[in-house]
């Protein structure tokens, strides 16, 4: 049982006092800018928006204003210009914007296992990375991490990722899928809720086993190492409220879905009733929110586990992503996990499960 669970039995109380007190900041309320790496909203920015229902940024003094971007490595160069305070990028770009001297640092752990990988429809003949040999393999955008995982995958079966394979762009799930169906593509390097899409849209959807990349963590909190320094509340306030977030859907991903489409209406598929938009959300948000638990290598929220980061970074060198070996230490930093933890309230979560 959870902490959060155990808490439920006086959400009752912690309820009604909520509703009673008003809190009155005597800061002004900051507004912060993150940027999400997909060119539109996805699943796995719920928790931000189950945070901005119950009030959590504001109760923190802070306005949550989230930035879409086309991709992980576009996520990177909007932190580094100073676009966005933060961003929710995968490592990759990290690392090698690192070996050019431009530093940015995970300071919350948000995806704990890979969301990435090799997929190909259900009944294709592909069966291993040795047979991606000639084909075309389809990203949501070249700026996508799926990009560098389609790289990496083919060096590491002997390949040249610039003659062997063929990237390009499918676009979303969708329009991806009705390229497999046309066999205009053969492969897609996306990630896991655009392959259940996929087989939604018709396309039934299998990953290409490796047992190594699933286990590598997936994107993360990131900003730049000053703003570590001099904004970590700031900073710490975000992943709090985010944390929060993922408390609350591990809990009911059924109302945390319906609040992020409440929130968000933008990302509420059309063609389908409400019940039905409600379903599919549910089953994709659950194959997300499969990433976020502990699974006891920490007791804190967004606690990096470094030698699973080292792990990730020194197989990003042998198959030739990384140019030098890369400590975890320069990518990644645990320093404002005491202070997330501090700023995450698991009574509110509470309350907000009992409402």
């Amino acid at each position: 049982m959870s902490k959060i669970t155990k808490l439920l039995g006086t959400a009752g109380l912690a309820a009604m006092l909520t509703a009673s007190a008003v809190t009155t900041a005597s800061a002004e309320t900051e507004t912060v800018r993150v940027g999400w790496c997909t060119s539109v909203l996805t699943n796995g920015s719920a928790p931000f928006a189950i945070a901005q229902h119950f009030g959590w940024y504001d109760d923190m003094g802070i306005k949550l204003e989230l930035v879409t971007f086309g991709g992980s490595s576009d996520c990177v160069r909007n932190l580094v210009t100073g676009e966005v305070l933060a961003a929710v990028p995968s490592l990759e770009p990290m690392a090698l914007l690192n070996q050019s001297g431009v530093q940015t640092q995970v300071y919350y752990s948000a995806f704990r296992r890979n969301i990435f990988g090799i997929a190909v429809p259900e009944d294709s003949d592909i069966a291993s990375y040795d047979d991606l040999r000639g084909k075309n393999i389809g990203v949501t955008s070249m700026a996508s991490n799926g990009v560098l995982v389609a790289r990496s995958v083919a060096a590491s079966a002997g390949m040249n990722p610039d003659t062997d394979v063929r990237i390009v762009v499918s676009g979303q799930p969708a329009q991806s899928a009705v390229l497999l169906q046309d066999d205009q593509i053969q492969a897609v390097s996306q990630w896991d809720t655009n392959y259940t899409l996929m087989g939604l849209a018709g396309v039934p959807m299998r990953m290409l086993k490796d047992d190594l990349i699933s286990t590598f963590p997936a994107n993360s909190f990131a900003a730049m190492p000053d703003a570590i320094e001099n904004q970590s509340e700031l900073l710490a306030k975000v992943a709090a409220g985010y944390a929060m977030g993922q408390q609350f859907i591990l809990e009911n991903p059924r109302k945390g879905i319906e609040i992020f489409q409440t929130v968000n209406p933008q990302v509420v598929p059309t063609g389908m009733s409400y019940e039905e938009s409600l379903a599919q959300g549910e089953a994709l948000l659950s194959t997300v929110a499969q990433t976020w638990p502990l699974n006891g290598e920490t007791e804190n929220w967004g606690e990096a586990v470094m030698p699973t980061y080292q792990k990730y970074l020194d197989w990003l060198v042998k198959v030739d992503v990384l140019a030098e070996q890369t400590d975890a230490t320069a990518v990644v930093t645990n320093e404002l996990v005491p202070q997330i933890n501090g700023f995450i309230d698991e009574s509110k979560v509470a309350s907000a499960l009992a409402e």
